[in-house]
């Protein structure tokens, strides 16, 4: 199949575009930025703000499916400028879906949303299912919400093969910081190292929230592209609510020092729900997906990657 995958070099992006070639899938990764040296990707320009350049590659690659990852994906981002947000996460999947009508309308679709959308209904303090009401609750969530709406409704006037992703927390190797995982492990391989404080200022931390490897993220999205599933929304996530303090405290167990830990109110956020988990009951049901990746082994992967990766850039 040939795919286009849309911010093919964010967290997501890079993994998923390595794990379709390696099913033999023909790839074309749109980006915004040149910083791939694996020349076996087929790689262009694509900014979703930019009409031309999507057309461009729709018209010219013919892409019999399109996995749309490009997006403003952090939430503080999103309070400082709702606008922007706005504007990439809702007016960018207008201009993709616009393309795909005017080009490629047999081609199916997967737009990646956010559990975020489901905003107020965490409080229920049960499993979020696709059928949950969304009550989102900060710009980045109405984003998503408003984008997956509109995706839906233009594809059932068009009648575009389009199903709508809800994935949940997901981590690993190469995540960016701005994450919880990833931004307490940045840190403690800094401090490991004697390079910073070895004082980590947290938020809530008593706060339960459902992660899944990034390994599993991208499986379950290619699955979604490969197999014959219909139109609508699917959840991608592993159901199992995890303590934020447990998470910090087994990724302290991974260095040798001790390490002090601050509250800060700034890292407090709005809106904070006690337990916030999903159902993957659908996707597992519709394709027989759920997560393999052993959440521990995945949080040691990730750690060794940030390692690595200070110990590189300390010696540059």
């Amino acid at each position: 199949m040939r795919v286009l995958v849309t911010g093919a070099n964010g967290f997501v992006g890079r993994k998923l575009v390595r794990e379709l070639l390696d099913r033999n899938h023909e790839v074309f990764a749109g980006v915004t930025s040149f910083d791939n040296d694996n020349d076996t990707i087929k790689t262009g320009y694509l900014d979703i703000l930019d009409e031309n350049s999507i057309i461009h590659a729709v018209r010219d690659f013919k892409p019999q499916g399109v996995i749309h990852l490009a997006a403003q994906t952090m939430v503080s981002k999103a309070w400082d400028n709702p606008k922007g947000t706005m504007e990439i996460n809702v007016h960018g999947t207008i201009n993709m879906l616009q393309a795909i009508k005017q080009y490629v309308p047999e081609a199916k679709v997967l737009t990646i949303g956010s559990s975020e959308e489901y905003g107020l209904s965490g409080k229920q303090g049960v499993s979020l299912t696709e059928e949950t009401p969304c009550f989102p609750q900060n710009p980045y969530a109405v984003s998503k919400f408003t984008a997956g709406q509109i995706a839906l409704q233009i594809s059932l006037k068009e009648n575009i093969n389009l199903v709508h992703v809800r994935p949940f927390n997901h981590f690993g190797p190469g995540q960016k910081k701005g994450f919880v995982i990833s931004d307490f492990i940045s840190q403690l391989v800094l401090m490991d190292q004697g390079r910073i404080e070895p004082i980590i200022h947290v938020g809530d931390v008593n706060v339960k929230r459902d992660f899944t490897y990034i390994d599993d993220i991208t499986r379950a999205y290619i699955l979604l592209l490969e197999r014959n599933v219909g139109t609508g929304i699917y959840n991608v996530c592993s159901g199992i609510p995890r303590k934020i303090e447990d998470i910090l405290f087994y990724l302290m167990k991974l260095i040798k020092i001790p390490i002090t830990i601050m509250k800060d109110e700034k890292k407090m956020r709005v809106n904070n729900t006690p337990l916030f988990i999903g159902s993957a009951q659908k996707i597992n049901t519709t394709l027989g997906w759920s997560p393999q990746k052993d959440f521990y082994v995945g949080l040691e992967e990730t750690f060794e990657w940030w390692r690595q990766k200070h110990i590189i850039e300390g010696e540059q």
